[in-house]
């Protein structure tokens, strides 16, 4: 130990930038759900969404920040309190903190290109994008930021003995080894594609599949690094006394055949060329069926517990997380062999919007009084989580009735033909940016709340 260890505590320094990361993941949030009325309101009228540039710069916006800037924020908030769950680790601080600010910087410019409506946008599946240098340089700024940050808590973490590793911290150790395997996946995407020269320039071309070809790798491996930081969060919303010994033993299990799956999808994306993946629809089934295996056997614990105890959480967030999941799983099941993939939407609706960031949400609020000792309010949690969790489904069944109409798919979106869907769409949205304004409200009251009284 150094002469500085024996008088600073460093959880301190550890539970500001929890923080910092947690109210820049609401402002992200918060920005996603106003993104996307500009696109409702299009559709409502009648309108093409992809017609008008500015309507699909703010559903970029959208997509960009709830899938990307807020999960990946969220996640960071899970590292934080894995870092301040193990009382030994010695977190760097100051690359901690340029990390945070590399990511605030890179979300500006992408705020400022998609508000200033420069640029072309681009749907493609996984991460949508502008192509222009200022969102593009946002854009690369956020990854540093991650991949710093990240750094940062592999260093923290693995400081301790791993075999005595509570099981909080050593799933997020797994979803940040998860992280890796998808920095090195978009490294072995670029190889391929500057390996074949002429490919690469017809790929540059036609920006669409470039961005498609570039991603594709990278967003089959982040997604399940937060659905991993999901099942944590599930794990944290549940009552006392949690999980038995030999449940966490073989919740520990689980979360490593996620890691080894992770490698094994890794390889395959190192194997197969770029631009042929996109197409390749059997081969992408079966590795995100792989990747959702060990989560469903990690929520199958959870549940199991749940149930068997007759445990009442908290937090409705626990619950209506995992039926969002559930539906999200459903929506893929029935989807699989149809000869479109109009479902596609609706299933990703339940799944990270829904399941995933409706647990987010509800352990970030069961957390700030346990670091931050800022109080919070269970009413006021509790009507956001319904708000929230129930607008979200609605908005995924929305969208499955208009596939099941034969609406066409448009990224993330899909065509509305009848009024139907469209109506039960915009009962979704409204309900959905409610919860999305309340958890802002919530997070930002107790904070301040919190600052006031530690001052005083």
């Amino acid at each position: 130990m150094s002469p500085i260890d024996q008088f600073v505590d460093w959880s301190i320094y550890t539970r500001r930038l929890f923080r910092a990361w947690l109210i820049f993941a609401t402002a992200a949030l918060t920005l996603a759900a106003f993104f996307v009325v500009p696109a409702a309101l299009r559709i409502s009228l009648g309108g093409e969404v992809l017609s008008s540039g500015t309507t699909g710069r703010f559903l970029v916006g959208h997509i960009f920040f709830s899938l990307v800037l807020a999960s990946m924020a969220f996640l960071v908030v899970l590292w934080m309190h894995a870092v301040l769950w193990v009382e030994t680790s010695r977190f760097p601080v100051v690359p901690a903190w340029m990390g945070f600010w590399l990511a605030v910087a890179g979300s500006g410019l992408a705020t400022t290109s998609v508000v200033a409506g420069w640029g072309e946008p681009v749907l493609a599946a996984f991460v949508p994008m502008v192509i222009e240098p200022v969102f593009l340089s946002g854009f690369v700024l956020f990854v540093l930021g991650i991949a710093v940050t990240t750094g940062c808590f592999i260093y923290a973490i693995t400081s301790v003995d791993i075999g005595r590793m509570p099981l909080i911290p050593f799933g997020m150790l797994c979803t940040a080894f998860i992280m890796i395997a998808a920095g090195f996946s978009g490294v072995a995407t670029v190889t391929r594609l500057f390996g074949d020269w002429f490919a690469f320039q017809l790929a540059w071309q036609t920006p669409s599949i470039l961005a498609q070809a570039l991603f594709w790798g990278p967003g089959h491996l982040i997604p399940f690094a937060t659905v991993g930081a999901m099942v944590v969060s599930w794990t944290l919303l549940l009552p006392h006394p949690g999980l038995s010994i030999r449940e966490e033993s073989l919740a520990r299990s689980g979360f490593l055949v996620l890691v080894v799956f992770a490698a094994v999808v890794l390889i395959v994306l190192y194997a197969v060329d770029p631009l042929a993946l996109p197409k390749m629809t059997a081969l992408n089934i079966a590795l995100r069926g792989l990747m959702t295996l060990p989560v469903i056997f990690l929520g199958s614990l959870v549940l199991g517990r749940l149930l068997r105890l007759r445990l009442r959480s908290k937090s409705p967030a626990l619950f209506l997380s995992i039926l969002l999941f559930a539906a999200g799983l459903l929506m893929a099941a029935a989807g699989i062999g149809q000869p479109t993939q109009a479902w596609v939407p609706s299933h990703y609706e339940a799944m990270i919007p829904g399941a995933v960031l409706t647990a987010f949400m509800g352990v970030s609020t069961e957390l700030i009084p346990l670091w931050d000792q800022s109080p919070t309010s269970e009413p006021l949690e509790r009507l956001q989580v319904y708000f929230y969790a129930g607008g979200v489904f609605l908005v995924s069944v929305a969208m499955l009735w208009a596939a099941w109409l034969g609406g066409e798919r448009r990224g993330y979106f899909i065509a509305m033909p009848e009024k139907g869907p469209m109506v039960l769409l915009w009962i979704g949205a409204i309900a959905a940016e409610i919860g999305v304004l309340a958890f802002a409200a919530h997070i930002v009251g107790a904070l301040v709340e919190g600052g006031i009284q530690s001052d005083s």
